[in-house]
């Protein structure tokens, strides 16, 4: 899987990750008006979210700690807002799944690393999801059984995982 392909600008496929020009939040309000729900996964470059704006951003464009979110449009973005999770079918969910519980069936793992694991090297076709959605699926397959904790951290996040079930020896090799 090619884990830079989640940073590529959805317009020109600029890699929004090179430099620090392109990395950059802008309000939640301003990002639901420009982009799609189906695109809102993605990322977008400067120039182009510019272009689709139709002018140059400004300093009240962007996110910052003290902002009003009393407003539903001001919220952070939830799995609603995304319409990429309504294309999931359930193969590919119990792909995701399964990349997860193997990744974690040969030794426990911090969530994060399965996390970076999932955007970096899953075996599987998985489209760009954020990483909320990883901590969501990996809280679902702790609460059926599928995973266990191991470990207890502060948060979600720093909690130690196993695979409930050990994988058969053969592929036992992560």
């Amino acid at each position: 899987m090619d884990h830079n392909r989640r940073w590529l600008c959805l317009d020109c496929g600029r890699n929004t990750f090179e430099g620090n020009e392109n990395y950059y939040s802008l309000k939640d309000r301003l990002w639901r008006k420009l982009v799609p729900r189906e695109q809102r996964h993605g990322m977008i470059c400067k120039a182009c979210i510019e272009r689709r704006l139709g002018r140059p951003l400004a300093s009240e464009d962007f996110k910052r700690t003290t902002d009003d979110q009393s407003d539903p449009e001001d919220q952070p973005m939830g799995e609603e807002d995304y319409g990429i999770y309504d294309s999931l079918t359930p193969h590919m969910r119990q792909a995701i799944d399964s990349a997860i519980i193997e990744f974690v069936a040969s030794r426990p793992r911090k969530v994060t690393a399965i996390v970076l694991y999932m955007y970096e090297q899953a075996p599987t076709p998985i489209p760009a999801l954020h990483d909320w959605f990883y901590m969501d699926r990996i809280a679902e397959l702790i609460d059926d059984g599928e995973l266990r904790v191991v470990t207890e951290g502060e948060d979600l996040r720093f909690h130690i995982v196993r695979a409930a079930r050990s994988l058969p020896d053969s592929q036992n090799s992560r």
